[in-house]
């Protein structure tokens, strides 16, 4: 089983009072500290809660985090607004793909009217199957983007695309920038090492069922994960469960019974992986490969022990890069393609793969390519962070 801790990202000697919005970087309680969090006993469905329904969703937050400067930082809601007024000098909002037609940030948008102080929105995303800049979000989300844009220098997005969809808004004070979990590492070189691929590598998988409802793609993306799977399996890889309760509760386990109710459940709702081996099988395979990070600290150091990360989660396969292990990403929608794209981080189209082949997503890697974006885009950040007011600790 994975090892869970919340190891606090260093608290900066010099900076402002950050309140942060959207992702966190940890499960504590909203404060930053240097103490260790014992998250053993608590229940996977609540740890899962904690950080949006999705573990990679505390890589953004830490990315984001790790460059800037802060004197204090809190994400504790419960405080709310006045106190957030009078307490913090700046509201940071470490987004996802809000710009969805199935997200309400209504709350989110109360929050930060309530109170007075400037924002800074950084890596938002639009989600959509077919590219379509017309999405029909909800009055709540719509409001969430005015207000920003209002209090903001420059929204950091995602993508071309997602600057489009918030073009058609009207909203133009917007820069490109990826996902802050990009620049992480806060420095100006990103090393990406890529020995020879052998039967002896070690290989870790990441995926995801949930994103067969939203692929470019429904069906091809139901053999793709089933594919994934069959090709863990065989391979001997371990797999990275990130917003899926049952296959995070496996992870999180040591009980045989609560790991069979829940392989059950896995394959009650997706029956493809009956396909792949007979259940004693499976059963085995989850019981011993399947991981889950509390804690964006102990994930990063897992991904060294990799020779290569490959599936459908852009975080996964993010941190995985930034401790400079090769990864490969199948883009399944517009979120993961337009920040791969972007970025120029090694992916694969949907369309593209007939069958899930460990070379050829191997062969996609391109550390050269990887490292002269990252040159190109690192400064280009650093300006952007300065614009918005806050002081960048980017080398």
């Amino acid at each position: 089983m994975a090892q869970m801790d919340t190891t606090s990202v260093p608290i900066p000697s010099r900076g402002q009072r950050i309140f942060l919005l959207g992702a966190a970087p940890s499960l504590t309680n909203g404060q930053m500290s240097s103490a260790k969090q014992d998250v053993d006993g608590v229940p996977s469905a609540k740890k899962l809660q904690s950080t949006g329904q999705n573990s990679g969703n505390q890589v953004i937050a830490y990315g984001l985090l790790k460059t800037v400067q802060f004197d204090a930082v809190s994400w504790d809601t419960r405080i709310g607004p006045e106190r957030v007024n009078a307490e913090y000098d700046v509201v940071v909002i470490a987004a996802a793909n809000f710009l969805h037609t199935g997200f309400d940030f209504a709350n989110m948008a109360t929050f930060i009217e309530a109170t007075k102080l400037p924002c800074v929105m950084i890596g938002v995303g639009a989600q959509s199957k077919d590219y379509s800049t017309d999405i029909a979000l909800m009055p709540g989300t719509d409001r969430l983007m005015r207000v920003v844009a209002e209090r903001s220098g420059l929204i950091g997005a995602r993508g071309p695309f997602t600057a489009a969809v918030l073009a058609r808004m009207g909203i133009h004070n917007v820069q490109v920038t990826g996902c802050p979990s990009y620049y992480m590492g806060a420095k100006p070189h990103l090393e990406i090492r890529k020995p020879p691929l052998t039967t002896e590598s070690r290989l870790l998988v990441n995926s995801s069922r949930d994103v067969v409802s939203h692929s470019f793609d429904r069906e091809h993306m139901i053999a793709i994960v089933r594919g994934i799977l069959a090709t863990a399996i065989e391979r001997g890889a371990d797999f990275v469960a990130q917003s899926e309760l049952p296959e995070i509760t496996i992870a999180d386990s040591i009980d045989a019974a609560e790991i069979e109710r829940n392989l059950n459940e896995i394959l009650k709702n997706f029956p493809a992986y009956r396909e792949v081996a007979p259940f004693d099988e499976l059963f085995a395979w989850f019981s011993r490969h399947m991981r889950v990070f509390w804690d964006v600290s102990t994930w990063y150091e897992a991904m060294k022990r990799y020779d290569f990360v490959f599936g459908n989660r852009f975080h996964g396969a993010m941190i995985a890069l930034q401790a400079g292990t090769p990864a490969c990403v199948i883009c399944h929608d517009s979120r993961t393609s337009e920040m791969c794209e972007f970025l120029h981080l090694p992916h694969v189209g949907l369309k593209d793969v007939d069958k899930v082949n460990v070379e050829s997503l191997y062969d996609a890697v391109d550390p050269s390519a990887i490292q002269a974006r990252y040159r190109q885009l690192y400064p280009q950040y650093k300006k952007f962070l300065k614009l918005n007011g806050l002081h960048p600790v980017l080398e």
